[in-house]
């Protein structure tokens, strides 16, 4: 009877609310795409290779977020705490003017380009504008869901997660399959639902009165100087995460088709990032507010990274499991052959949940050096694993060079911030470091 009492008394805990809440939108955007991918991974609506086309399609977005966002989103999440009501909406609306043009300059950038993208990678023209205005609604909805959270409104960012992906994958199955438009229903399905969710975003931004602040050249120059570090740290896990891909297209002739069995395979992988993505949610406003409070309360910091990891394992090993199972029952045996390193690429995902925790202290002191020298040296590590490797082993050796560049990038990112670990782990008190 005590235990049925503590199971219903937890369930009304707001910490374990909160969790399940965002456990449960990333969740649900993953798992309703997973029951797509068994229709979208039949050749008899999407061929191998044009997911390959899509998954470069994707990448490229992620390749283009760091300079479009540059490091206004993690700036957001912190400032958010430390400035008063109109400080931040100056900081906001400043920080939502040089995205914009960042987005126009990358027009004109892929419009010089196209001629060399389709030659490389079969890129159609139609991408020149897509690739922009997406990664700009998505930079919308990263604020959208951040000051949600922020803010500590599960509902917003419960209804805006799920608004977005069942119109996404609504839309994309009725044009790929009822209507037969093939990858280009599903790059249209992405369009529309990221309009919709920019459109409630522009409303929530407004009616929380985050817009029409000033534009205030301060902030410019301090994004502008703290974007530098922010856009290496992001082109090194686009370098991590995606550059694969891309060597894989450049080192295989079978028209992306590799390029689309191993983005499946990444994809299934991805699951664990599922979980990281809904603790991050919860537990970085939660350091952040930690480490903005006159002493850091370390017992609460080493009690939060115990849980993180602990939770981020044992994902990790059911999902080892349960892949392959997937796999038989529900994917067409055209992507089979990924079985055989797909556990690399799922090792890969748990490893960079433990590294990008140690990135929250850099993150928050916004320690520029320490976040430009591990970036630069995390992508010269992937750039240079993926070249040998793949080129070598093709798809086998992404997975191989991935599994490698992660472990590698953890050591070196327990090494840079072991000014904060040490100390959160060993000692009472936990003084900042100079940035």
């Amino acid at each position: 009877m005590s235990k049925s009492i503590h199971f219903f008394n937890l369930r009304k805990n707001p910490i374990v609310n909160s969790i399940g809440i965002y456990t449960f939108s990333n969740f649900f955007a993953k798992g309703a795409s997973f029951l797509l991918f068994f229709v979208f991974t039949n050749p008899l609506y999407i061929l191998p290779s044009e997911n390959g086309l899509l998954s470069l399609f994707s990448t490229s977005m992620l390749f283009l977020m760091p300079f479009l966002s540059m490091g206004i989103i993690h700036s957001t999440a912190t400032d958010f705490f430390k400035l008063d009501k109109e400080d931040f909406r100056s900081f906001f609306t400043t920080g939502f003017v040089m995205p914009l043009l960042v987005m126009l300059i990358s027009f004109i950038v892929l419009f010089f380009s196209k001629d060399f993208l389709y030659r490389t990678y079969g890129f159609p023209a139609m991408f020149v504008w897509l690739i922009p205005v997406i990664t700009f609604l998505t930079f919308c909805n990263e604020q959208l869901l951040g000051l949600a959270r922020n803010n500590n409104e599960t509902s917003v960012f419960l209804k805006a997660n799920i608004s977005k992906t069942v119109l996404e994958l609504g839309l994309s199955f009725l044009l790929v399959v009822v209507l037969s438009w093939r990858w280009q229903g599903r790059i249209a399905g992405i369009l529309i639902a990221y309009i919709a969710v920019g459109g409630y975003a522009m409303y929530y931004f407004i009616k929380k009165g985050y817009f029409f602040g000033k534009i205030k050249k301060k902030y410019i120059i301090a994004e502008l100087v703290y974007a530098i570090p922010i856009i290496a740290m992001q082109a090194s896990i686009f370098a991590m995460t995606a550059s694969d891909k891309f060597f894989l297209s450049n080192f295989t002739n079978d028209h992306n088709e590799t390029v689309g069995i191993y983005s499946i395979a990444g994809v299934f992988a991805s699951i664990i990032n599922v979980f990281h993505m809904a603790l991050i949610q919860y537990v970085f406003p939660k350091i952040f507010l930690v480490l903005a409070s006159p002493e850091t309360d370390n017992g609460s910091i080493r009690k939060n990274f115990l849980f993180y990891t602990a939770a981020m394992a044992l994902a990790t090993v059911l999902i080892i499991i349960f892949i392959p199972i997937l796999y038989h029952y529900f994917i067409h045996v055209k992507y089979h052959s990924a079985l055989k390193y797909i556990y690399l690429l799922c090792i890969s995902n748990f490893l960079w949940a433990v590294t990008y925790y140690f990135y929250s202290f850099m993150l928050y002191h916004k320690q520029k050096k320490k976040i430009l020298g591990l970036s630069f040296i995390s992508i010269a590590i992937s750039i240079t694993c993926n070249y040998f490797f793949i080129k070598s082993r093709g798809d086998t050796g992404a997975a191989i060079a991935t599994v490698t560049c992660y472990f590698l990038v953890l050591i070196l990112t327990l090494f840079f911030t072991k000014d904060f670990w040490q100390k959160f782990i060993f000692y009472k008190n936990l003084q900042t470091p100079e940035a």
